[in-house]
């Protein structure tokens, strides 16, 4: 995909990986809206990006608002004239295990996590579709969509874990569905990179519970993972060659991956094999 003088808009792009894709993209000449439910922090991280000579506006975004969502769109597409990629990379972790969850915590992790990528389609696929210029839209989900990580790396964070393979199963649908149009899908699955989403909690909505912030050991893990400059060249490097799965930490997701692949052919075999019964 040719980038140069394109248009983006990237959810969570105040911090993070979202950020690491909007300077990426910029020192190669896209033109970037850094969309983010912490408006200050993206007007701040938009300056930075405009002190070294990029074109990037911020612009305050609460993904889980179809009002929002419109903004946005009438926003970008007003700025430009047409959007060639969105990238749904907000996102939060949270929960504990599959039967001690709380309901909020639940619905808050699916309603940012999967709900706002829906709503972000839904708000921008019409009008690129409309526009017959190339476009793609591109999901953040996690190596947690390719299986389970191992504890230590991937937390027990049960709703994060199905709210990613829901996106996995979604990016899939989209590529089936925006076949021979100039619409195009992709999906990144990256491993451990250094972000702000140990706390995530900070911006949790009210109707879920009102936010708090986390103790400063919970982002550990985090603060030792790929830098999100590193994981965003890596990105926008498989932007430009029109991949369809988009990696940041290759040992990390062949690790799950194989697990997973491992486990279903070993399953199948054994069903194979066995009587087959009508």
């Amino acid at each position: 995909m040719d980038l140069i003088n394109s248009g983006a808009v990237i959810t969570g792009g105040a911090s993070g990986i979202g950020f690491g894709i909007a300077r990426a993209l910029g020192k190669r000449g896209v033109r970037v809206i850094l969309a983010d439910i912490e408006g200050e922090r993206a007007h701040a991280s938009a300056r930075v990006l405009n002190d070294e000579g990029i074109d990037a506006a911020g612009v305050a975004h609460d993904v889980i608002s179809e009002e929002s969502w419109q903004n946005l769109a009438d926003e970008a597409f007003g700025r430009w004239g047409k959007v060639d990629l969105l990238f749904n990379n907000a996102g939060v972790g949270g929960g504990s295990t599959v039967h001690e969850t709380p309901t909020r915590i639940w619905d808050w992790v699916f309603a940012v996590d999967v709900r706002g990528i829906f709503l972000g389609v839904r708000a921008f696929a019409p009008v690129m579709l409309e526009s017959k210029h190339k476009g793609r839209i591109v999901n953040t989900a996690s190596e947690h969509a390719l299986g389970l990580p191992p504890r230590g790396r991937g937390g027990i964070v049960a709703p994060y874990t199905a709210a990613k393979h829901a996106v996995m199963g979604y990016t899939l649908a989209m590529r089936r569905d925006f076949e021979g149009t100039n619409l195009s899908a992709a999906i990144i699955c990256p491993g451990l990179v250094q972000s702000d989403v140990w706390d995530s909690f900070r911006n949790r909505h009210p109707q879920f519970g009102g936010p708090r912030r986390a103790p400063p050991a919970a982002g550990a893990a985090m603060r030792v993972g790929l830098p999100a400059d590193v994981a965003g060249e890596r990105i926008a490097d498989q932007i430009e060659t029109d991949r369809f799965f988009i990696f940041t930490n290759g040992p990390d997701e062949s690790e799950v991956s194989d697990a997973y692949i491992e486990e279903v052919q070993a399953a199948l075999a054994t069903f194979r094999a066995s009587p087959q019964r009508d």
